[in-house]
């Protein structure tokens, strides 16, 4: 496999794409917000999620711990959290507290096997 050709797969097994459209003139607007803060636009978006979703764990009270686990949490207090894991795992739970005790409880057994 030559250079190019694994660079391509490696890039296939571990990023997606994205595309989006925004109205003319604000990529420059966003371009802008990221040179400033001395980031690529990629980087940039990646900030404003990892910030959006840091907001979201502090509302949930989650430790740092846990945080450093969770991809994302989507849900509601309707319908209940699905918390998916970096690991691929995927839980389901209805509330907020049964967030942080499944995570306490996932902290414990993970303890136990080390």
């Amino acid at each position: 496999m030559n250079r190019t050709a694994y660079k391509n797969q490696f890039n296939a097994d571990h990023y997606e794409r994205i595309n989006f459209s925004v109205p003319k003139g604000m990529k420059q607007v966003i371009k802008n917000l990221a040179a400033d803060k001395g980031m690529s636009m990629n980087k940039y978006f990646l900030f404003l999620v990892n910030k959006d979703q840091e907001g979201l764990f502090d509302n949930m009270q989650l430790a740092e711990k846990s945080r450093e686990k969770i991809l994302t949490i989507k849900g509601n207090t309707h319908d209940g959290y699905d918390v998916f894991f970096k690991d691929g795992r995927i839980i389901h739970c209805r509330t907020k507290l049964d967030i942080r005790k499944c995570l306490a409880q996932d902290n414990k057994s993970l303890a136990q096997d080390t």
